[in-house]
């Protein structure tokens, strides 16, 4: 098994035919539309591959979020997924260990990880904390644009320091792009 870090751009026709078949593996209930991404495309992704096939992914979203007004640097988790014969096997966790040593590497230039789960027990294993926020996203769906949305989230939103920024919670997190 090794873990790739490959930006986006670099994908090869087949690994893109890949991570779309693993997509619809795991999210059976989506409709991809044959494409190997949900809303948008990330700008990195890690790849686990056990010689050429894919086992897992996650794809990485780098962008300038905004708390409470304050720019933040976030590196957002999208679209982590292992095929599911390849699940509870530990596959995630070298996914996840591996994003940890990649935040470290950049760790000036990173604020936070952060990504929307529904699994809190798994990621905080992982030292993500759940986050309660009233946030304001770009609302996309099938590559349309339906404008700016904002709610409040104490049951999705995690987040992982990895800088000196502190993080503030019951604030106002503003993605300044796409929901994840």
């Amino acid at each position: 098994m090794n873990v790739q870090f490959i930006d986006e751009l670099a994908l090869d026709t087949e690994t893109k035919l890949q991570i779309a078949d693993l997509m619809k593996a795991c999210f059976p209930e989506e409709d991809f539309h044959g494409r190997h991404y949900f809303k948008q495309l990330p700008h990195y992704r890690l790849l686990l591959k056990n010689k050429n096939q894919l086992i897992g992914q996650l794809g990485l979203d780098y962008r300038v979020m905004t708390l409470n007004g304050e720019p933040i640097k976030v590196l957002g988790v999208m679209e982590f997924a292992i095929f599911p014969q390849y699940q509870k096997q530990g596959m995630a966790r070298l996914l996840l260990n591996e994003l940890d040593q990649l935040a470290q590497k950049f760790q000036t230039n990173i604020d936070f990880l952060f990504l929307v789960a529904d699994q809190h027990d798994f990621y905080r294993k992982f030292g993500f904390e759940l986050t309660a926020q009233h946030a304001r996203w770009l609302v996309t769906e099938e590559h349309i644009n339906y404008g700016m949305k904002e709610g409040f989230f104490d049951d999705c939103l995690m987040y992982k320091q990895v800088g000196t920024k502190p993080w503030v919670e019951n604030g106002k997190l503003d993605f300044m792009g796409y929901w994840y």
